[in-house]
């Protein structure tokens, strides 16, 4: 029973390890559950979608990217758009940013319970397709609520 306590020990460290790096490198990553959304995009073949979603989630932690569209490969965003959002919670604090063409994070407000966050900016979803991120820190929110449109710039 030592032996088998001591590995799983071993890999909890080591688990840690890397999260902490990870961390430390400024990598997003985190859990959202029960997530949702809706969205419908319009434009035709000589005409870049514009996309609008709504979404909602139970609980979030962590720096979590949210996406505009299924993700296929239909739909991959390239290039900048013009976003405007409304965004809310109901329990919790936590910070919303976004990149810009340059690569470089833009911060976009912040949420906290009972307010709505107007967000207009200009952000290049192309590495990653998030349009733009939900960063708890290391808390949590409860009841996201999103609504939004993106189209080319």
């Amino acid at each position: 029973m030592i032996g088998v306590a001591s590995a799983a020990s071993l890999r909890a460290a080591l688990v840690f390890a890397v999260c902490v790096a990870l961390l430390a490198a400024g990598c997003e990553g985190g859990t959202v559950i029960n997530h949702s959304q809706s969205c419908s995009s319009a434009g035709g073949l000589l005409a870049e979608a514009n996309i609008a979603c709504s979404g909602t989630a139970e609980t979030l932690r962590g720096s979590v990217g949210i996406e505009f569209g299924d993700g296929g490969e239909d739909e991959e965003l390239l290039g900048t758009y013009r976003l405007e959002a409304r965004i809310s919670i109901g329990e919790g604090e936590a910070s919303v940013y976004a990149y810009d063409a340059d690569g470089e994070r833009i911060d976009l407000g912040c949420l906290s319970e009972g307010t709505l966050l107007r967000v207009e900016a200009v952000v290049d979803p192309s590495d990653d397709s998030s349009v733009f991120f939900v960063d708890t820190g290391e808390g949590e929110i409860r009841d996201l609520r999103y609504e939004g449109r993106i189209e080319p710039t």
